[in-house]
C-alpha cells in the first residue's frame, strides 16, 4: 500500500500548524508536539531536517524555536515527504538505486513505473502547503 510515513505526516502538520500563525511567531517543537500529541523527540527531529533544508529557520535560545522561511504556497508536498523521507519511490527499485532485486535483468515494470513515478512526482509537487491549509484549493488541485 501506497503511504506517506508518519514523520512526513507529523511535518505537514507541524508547517501547517507554523502557517496559521501570525507572521513571524516563533514556534517551539514542544508547543507542536504538545498540540497534536505527537513526541516532542521526533517532532524535533523532524523539525531539524525541515531547518536543514531551509523550509523552516532555526532559533537557538530560550526564546528559541522554528518559523517558516516560506509562505505556505512555495512549500510544495514532494519537498516535505522528500527532506523527511529521501526520494519519493512507489516500488522499490524505484527509490534505492540497489533494490536488490533479482528480476532487475528482465524486469517488464520497471519503465512503465519510471513514468508514473514521474507523474507522481509532478502531482505532490503541485500541491503545496497553502492548498493543503485550504480545502477548497486541495480539491481544484486533485481533482481538475
Amino acid at each position: 500500500m501506497l503511504r506517506i510515513s508518519k514523520k512526513s505526516e507529523y511535518g505537514i502538520i507541524a508547517l501547517k500548524y507554523m502557517l496559521n500563525q501570525p507572521k513571524g511567531t516563533v514556534i517551539r517543537a514542544k508547543e507542536i508536539a504538545e498540540t497534536y500529541r505527537i513526541s516532542s523527540e521526533i517532532m524535533a527531529k523532524i523539525l531539524q531536517k525541515l531547518a536543514r533544508k531551509g523550509i523552516v529557520q532555526s532559533y537557538q535560545g530560550a526564546k528559541g524555536g522554528y518559523l517558516l522561511t516560506k509562505d505556505g504556497a512555495g512549500i510544495s508536498l514532494s519537498e516535505i515527504i522528500e527532506t523527511i523521507d529521501g526520494p519519493v519511490g512507489i516500488v522499490e527499485c524505484m527509490s534505492d538505486a540497489e533494490c536488490g532485486c533479482r528480476q532487475l535483468d528482465h524486469c517488464n515494470i520497471r519503465d512503465p513505473f519510471r513514468l508514473i513515478q514521474k507523474q507522481f512526482k509532478t502531482f505532490l509537487s503541485g500541491i503545496s502547503l497553502a492548498d493543503i491549509n485550504n480545502e477548497i484549493e486541495i480539491q481544484r488541485v486533485v481533482w481538475h
